[in-house]
């Protein structure tokens, strides 16, 4: 044996611990490739003997060149097919396997660090389609014909945009991976799958994995790994977009279809209910409304009937207290009407004077005395003195027709206040007899108020 092959004995040696003949003859067997040797011995296995493959040269017509054995291995081969010990493994051999992957796993990990950096940087990459109708016309031009019947013309703002405008209730999206099975985007060009769901009052959306309008249908993390395509069904709601069916399992169309549509008349038996229970509450609410109105007018009127009757009330008793005012000050004027009445009754000293004056009462006469320069309340005093006289009166003068100014401040006043309307002419001026023009004989009459 040469030098390297010395070397890999002893590291076959170093590394299962075994004889020299054992480590020979796994190494022959493996044209002294010491990691296929020490894999076969740690599981158990002989290898069968392996050729060495050479190069061919101009002399060799062959491609590859059988190794002669060296003596060496003749002599191997013959005391192997004698008699030859089995390898003898480790009785733990799992263990140190493990061991090994453990200790090593700082070497080889910047390895496959360095591996997946490589891939994604320098690594062969899918093609980023922004529309699925530029996928198509790549990838499967026999279905540009069709493919506007089948997919939405353009791209998912586009369609948010007329969201406002169609009757569209779903919008089922088919996510397509280029790298997966073409199975399902086959069938849906050979069936009524699209038809089914715009029947549905449904809008069906096309888009490529990786795409824009893919990341925002579908923006969970776990897409991106599993690379699969899918078809989501949408609720539409204004202008806005939720999620309520997702089928990744696309190989069997007929099944993903007859799923898709079952899915459709749940969603519209759901809203036909969510309508039918909007209108009812509607219609709750509208008669609750109608009898809080109802009600907010009865209280209304009961309220103003109430104020009604409180002012009508608190108007009475305003009223009814005005009255006792009046008939309390009423009765006060009356009072000192009829005290100074007394007063004067009291007095029983008879009128003096030349001249002579006849006053004329409702019910009867009388004469009383005078002088020219007496004032002219006299007549007002001594009429005051009759008890034929009323309580409240004034005097006037038929030839020539006068009223007669002998009625004094006071009692002005509170005829005035009793509104018994005297004459203004009657409001004693503090003139005499002689200047009020009331001479001998003359005639005075009572008028009661």
């Amino acid at each position: 044996m040469d030098e390297t092959q010395q070397a890999a004995v002893a590291q076959m040696k170093e590394i299962t611990n075994c004889n020299e003949d054992t480590a020979m003859d796994y190494l022959f067997r493996t044209n002294f490739d010491v990691e296929i040797a020490v894999r076969h011995f740690f599981e158990g296995t002989i290898p069968a003997t392996m050729r060495d493959e050479r190069t061919p040269t101009a002399s060799t017509p062959s491609s590859s060149v059988t190794a002669l054995p060296s003596p060496t291995e003749e002599r191997t081969s013959s005391t192997s097919s004698t008699s030859r010990p089995g390898p003898v493994l480790p009785r733990y051999h799992s263990l140190i396997q493990f061991l090994a992957e453990f200790f090593t796993l700082p070497v080889r990990l910047p390895l496959i660090m360095l591996n997946y950096v490589y891939n994604y940087f320098f690594g062969v990459s899918t093609p980023v389609y922004t529309h699925i109708f530029d996928y198509l016309s790549k990838e499967f031009p026999q279905y540009d014909a069709n493919k506007k019947s089948v997919f939405y013309k353009h791209q998912l703002q586009s369609l948010r945009n007329d969201l406002p405008t169609k009757n569209w209730k779903w919008l089922v999206a088919y996510i397509h991976d280029p790298n997966g099975s073409p199975d399902f985007l086959h069938s849906l060009f050979v069936s009524n799958f699209a038809e089914q769901v715009r029947t549905r009052g449904g809008v069906f959306f096309g888009c490529v994995m990786g795409s824009p309008d893919a990341a925002k249908l579908r923006p969970d993390s776990v897409f991106g790994r599993k690379r699969k395509s899918c078809v989501i069904v949408f609720v539409i709601k204004a202008t806005s977009l939720t999620r309520k069916l997702m089928i990744e399992d696309l190989s069997n169309p007929q099944a993903v279809a007859t799923n898709i549509d079952l899915a459709l008349i749940d969603l519209i038996t759901d809203e036909a209910d969510r309508i039918l229970r909007s209108r009812e509450q509607n219609e709750a609410r509208r008669l609750m409304e109608e009898q809080n109105r109802e009600y907010q007018e009865s209280l209304q009127r009961d309220m103003e009937r109430i104020a009604k009757s409180k002012s009508e009330e608190e108007a009475a008793k305003r009223a009814q207290e005005e009255e006792e005012r009046k008939q309390k000050e009423t009765e006060n004027r009356v009072e000192k009407v009829e005290k100074y009445k007394k007063s004067l009754l009291e007095d029983d000293t008879p009128s003096t004077g030349a001249h002579d004056l006849l006053i004329r009462f409702p019910t009867g006469k009388k004469v009383i005395k005078f002088n020219g320069d007496d004032s002219i309340e006299k007549i007002f005093q001594e009429a005051l003195k009759s008890e034929m006289c009323p309580l409240f009166f004034q005097m006037h003068q038929s030839f020539p027709k006068k009223a007669v100014p002998c009625l004094p401040q006071w009692y002005f006043d509170i005829l005035t206040l009793e509104e018994l309307e005297p004459k203004e002419e009657c409001r004693s001026n503090q003139s005499t007899f002689e200047q009020s023009g009331i001479t001998h004989g003359s005639m005075v009459y009572i008028d009661n108020l």
